[in-house]
């Protein structure tokens, strides 16, 4: 490498970090089913810890934060732009308890289904 070009991270190996950049993109396609911590890390070659830190540093978050928000994000999506039933929006993110997606998306949309629903547009965020 010359001068002043970007070096890649080391691990205590001495190899280039994997898996900080691996797991969002693992995420985004089965949002619907079970994504546990530890096998998006299995997914993106490195341990739970190993990618939980990598995670935190690159993004500030953590894995099931991150999961959670982009279930909630398509949620909201799928809320204002189809007439889907709440019940079959929440299982197609993935939450199939609606007591608990009720929850989840009041947290985290600041409103409740039908609310994101009637309002057309997210509500800012609390």
């Amino acid at each position: 490498m010359g001068r002043g070009a970007p070096r890649p991270a080391r691990d205590r190996g001495g190899g280039a970090h994997r898996g900080g950049g691996a797991a969002p993109p693992h995420t985004g396609p089965r949002l619907a089913a079970p994504l546990p911590a530890p096998g998006v890390a299995r997914a993106a070659g490195v341990s739970h810890n190993h990618l939980t830190r990598l995670f935190r540093a690159e993004t500030g978050d953590t894995v099931v934060a991150h999961i959670r928000r982009r279930r909630m994000e398509r949620a909201g999506h799928l809320l204002r732009e189809t007439t889907l039933p709440v019940r079959s929006v929440a299982a197609s993110v993935g939450i199939g308890d609606l007591q608990a997606f009720n929850k989840i998306c009041r947290r985290e949309l600041g409103a409740s289904p039908r609310a994101v629903r009637a309002s057309g547009a997210l509500p800012p965020a609390p």
